[in-house]
């Protein structure tokens, strides 16, 4: 609690949110392999259009940027649109089934004409030609279109893309130190953290030095998301005194103070300088 204020190994975040959606200029893509495939992808929104193309620095075509997200987070898929379609992944025959992370295919009978990353409440991030940028759009607005889907994540990765995303819902509460747990109009960092967790069956101790307990250590230089970072604050002394929900990016989903809720960089302000430990608690 606070009154105060090279690849990853097993490929898998999030975010980003618009917070992180925001950080589209190019020298930002570099920190993309910590990250999960919902937020790797909202944070190539804006990115422009370019047939033929696959990076950030160059643009996407719609195969492109589902090439991109998944070879960057260790999955190997094939480059071309149709190939994409027919990968030996499971199979999505009924749209309002997707879940986080699918890959959703439009076109004519079995061919794909372009294609979307679902990132949950009824969005999808795709590379539109007619926009010329890559863009977010309701799935519903091709639902006439639809003709299949593949589900590439495995379980663990699916599982920090939907934590990071149940996170988000709560960006704004009010920061309360010392907040009830259990209920949700305010919080505190260490509640907020454990209620998360809470709804995926993972029980976290109540305050954030129990939590520090918990799991296994991980350094800072190999977090992943859903990781737990922890830090210091004025009235814990040498003491973790805060904790904070990893999203990628050096980014963490946390709360104190104004704004409650709210994602913040773990290596600017008081926050580079008060840095504790992590811990994973993620299998």
């Amino acid at each position: 609690m606070i009154k105060i204020l090279a690849r990853r190994t097993f490929g898998i975040t999030a975010a980003v949110t618009i917070a992180l959606s925001a950080t589209t200029a190019i020298s930002a893509y570099a920190a993309n392999d910590d990250m999960d495939a919902v937020s790797l992808a909202k944070k190539m929104v804006g990115v422009d259009y370019s047939k033929g193309n696959e990076t950030p620095g160059a643009g996407f075509d719609s195969s492109g940027l589902i090439y991109y997200v998944y070879q960057t987070l260790d999955y190997s898929i094939p480059r071309t649109l149709a190939d994409q379609f027919k990968m030996n992944k499971k199979t999505i025959t009924d749209m309002s089934k997707a879940e986080p992370g699918d890959v959703l295919f439009f076109g004519s009978g079995k061919n794909p004409s372009f294609a979307g990353i679902y990132v949950g409440q009824g969005k999808m991030v795709m590379s539109s030609q007619s926009k010329d940028e890559v863009v977010t759009r309701s799935v519903n607005d091709y639902k006439s279109s639809f003709i299949g889907g593949k589900s590439i994540l495995s379980s663990n990765d699916r599982l920090k893309a939907e934590l990071i995303l149940t996170a988000q819902k709560y960006l704004g509460t009010p920061y309360v130190f010392g907040a009830p747990y259990g209920q949700t109009k305010t919080m505190d960092c260490s509640s907020f953290v454990k209620t998360v967790f809470a709804q995926y069956e993972i029980a976290l101790p109540r305050v954030s030095r129990d939590q520090a307990k918990e799991g296994k250590f991980v350094s800072k230089s190999d977090l992943q998301t859903g990781d737990l970072v922890f830090f210091t604050t004025v009235d814990s002394g040498k003491n973790i005194g805060h904790v904070g929900i990893y999203v990628g990016d050096n980014m963490m989903i946390h709360t104190y103070g104004e704004g409650g809720v709210k994602f913040t960089s773990i290596n600017k302000e008081w926050w580079a300088d008060h840095y504790v430990t992590a811990r994973r608690v993620l299998k």
